[in-house]
C-alpha cells in the first residue's frame, strides 16, 4: 500500500483536522483531501465523518489505523534495512525493556559493536507488549522482555532472574532491623512500572486494590532521580539499584514479613532471522541466550 497514503491517513487521524495535517506534511490540502479519498476508494470504506469543526475516524477508520501504523513501520523498516546494505553487510534489530537495557543490554551492545564493525544496529526500547507486538511483526530480531511467551514465530529462552528490593535515598531515616508490613503500608511509596503479575500480585496482597502512587513513573531509572532527593521509597530490581546503593545515594530497606516474588526477564530470538548474518554473530557473542 501506498507509503504516502497511510502517512497521511495515520497523520489526519491524530491531528483531526486538514489544515494541521497539510501543514505537518508540507504540502497542500487539497492534497490531503485527495490522498484520503484515494485510500478510501482503495479499500473500499470511509475513513472519516468530516464535520465543520473537526474530523472524526468512523468505526472502518478505528480499525484500520492500528493496521495502518503496522503497514508504515513495517514499509520504513524494510526500506531502512536495503539503504543500511551500502555501508553494512547487516543490521540487527534488539528491542528491549527499559531496566533490562539499562542493567545488562547496553553493556551486550557495546561488546558487540567493538567487534562486529559492519553489522549496523538498531535499538527499540518500549514496554514489553509493544515490543512483542513489533516482534511478531518482524521488525525485531532480539527482544529482551518479562513476557514468557510461546509463538511458533520465535524462540523464547530465560534470559536473568533479579531480586526486587525495597529502596530510598540515604538521607531517609527508617528502622535499620527491618520493617513489618504495617509499617511498609504507612510509607510514602513512588511506582517505578514493576509490572509483572507476580509482583502485582504480592502488592496487592499487602496493599488495597485503589492505592494510589503519589508518584507513579513508567521508566523504571527514572524514579532514581527522586529516591536520591529523599522524596519516598519505592521498590526497584536489585541490578537497577546496585550502582546507586554501593555509591551511598540509595540505601535498601529489608523487609520482615514478606518478600516480593523474583522478576524473570526472557530474550526471544525472530525465527524468520536467525540464520541472517547480524543475529548468527549476535549468538556467537553471547551463545547461552540459545540455551533451553
Amino acid at each position: 500500500m501506498d507509503y504516502e497514503l497511510l502517512k497521511t491517513f495515520i497523520c489526519l487521524a491524530k491531528l483531526k483536522n486538514f489544515t494541521k495535517t497539510a501543514e505537518q506534511l508540507h504540502v497542500v490540502q487539497s492534497t490531503i483531501t485527495s490522498r484520503i479519498k484515494h485510500l478510501e476508494h482503495t479499500i473500499g470504506e470511509t475513513l472519516f465523518i468530516r464535520t465543520n469543526k473537526k474530523v472524526l475516524l468512523t468505526g472502518a477508520g478505528e480499525i484500520f489505523l492500528p493496521y495502518a501504523k503496522q503497514l508504515l513501520s513495517i514499509q520504513e523498516t524494510a526500506i531502512s534495512r536495503l539503504h543500511t546494505l551500502e555501508l553494512f553487510k547487516d543490521t540487527l534489530n534488539i528491542g528491549a525493556v527499559h531496566s533490562i537495557y539499562d542493567c545488562h543490554v547496553q553493556n551486550m551492545i557495546l561488546k558487540y559493536m567493538q567487534r562486529n564493525k559492519k553489522i549496523a544496529i538498531k535499538i527499540t526500547i518500549e514496554h514489553s507488549e509493544e515490543l512483542i507486538q513489533m516482534l511478531h511483526d518482524n521488525q525485531l530480531d532480539v527482544t529482551f522482555t518479562y513476557l514468557d511467551i510461546k509463538s511458533s514465530q520465535f524462540i523464547c529462552n530465560p534470559f536473568y532472574t533479579d531480586k526486587i528490593i525495597l529502596v530510598t535515598g540515604s538521607q531517609n531515616n527508617y528502622n535499620e532491623r527491618g520493617i513489618t508490613n504495617d509499617e511498609l503500608r504507612s510509607l510514602p511509596l513512588l511506582s517505578s512500572a514493576i509490572l509483572t503479575e507476580e509482583f502485582q500480585e504480592w502488592f496487592y496482597s499487602i496493599f488495597p486494590r485503589n492505592y494510589i502512587y503519589p508518584l507513579d513513573i513508567n521508566i523504571n531509572s527514572n524514579i532514581v532521580t527522586f529516591l536520591k532527593d529523599g522524596i519516598g521509597f519505592s521498590f526497584m530490581p536489585e541490578s537497577a539499584a546496585k550502582n546507586f546503593i554501593e555509591e551511598g545515594s540509595l540505601i535498601e530497606v529489608k523487609l520482615l514479613e514478606s518478600t516480593p516474588p523474583s522478576m524473570k526477564s526472557y530474550v526471544l530470538l525472530n525465527k524468520q532471522r536467525i540464520n541472517s548474518e547480524a543475529v548468527h554473530s549476535w549468538l556467537n557473542e553471547f551463545p547461552t541466550l540459545t540455551s533451553t
